[in-house]
């Protein structure tokens, strides 16, 4: 396992909708795959415009919509989706504290799922 595999956070899969903007104005809808609380792997069904390192601005749909600035850390074109990760950069406390709300709400569903079946 590299060093940069280890993630600090747990990640979840998860589904809910997004759009990104690029520092050039662009904007995309994005699926969002997986999130923890430091970022997420999104997939969107077009090749967009973007390159590792690029700072994207976020807004994830959820009860309350979530807004954050990121920064592509990975990208993997396919021939009709480009799937990619990113590493939150900024984001407001009211934004994390919403994002921290989602994931705890996603983490005890899973949990109750699997104590369920």
């Amino acid at each position: 396992m590299h060093e940069r595999d280890k993630r600090y956070y747990t990640r979840y899969k998860i589904k809910l909708e997004g759009k990104i903007g690029t520092e050039r104005g662009q904007v995309f809808p994005v699926e969002i795959l997986d999130l923890s609380i430091e970022g997420a792997r999104l997939k969107t069904d077009r090749d967009i415009p973007i390159e590792e390192g690029d700072i994207i601005n976020l807004v994830i749909k959820w009860k309350s919509t979530i807004k954050c600035k990121a920064e592509v850390r990975w990208i993997k074109r396919e021939r009709f989706n480009t799937d990619f990760g990113i590493k939150f950069i900024e984001i407001s406390m009211k934004d994390r504290e919403t994002l921290s709300s989602l994931i705890s709400e996603h983490a005890l569903t899973n949990l109750l799922d699997t104590y369920l079946r």
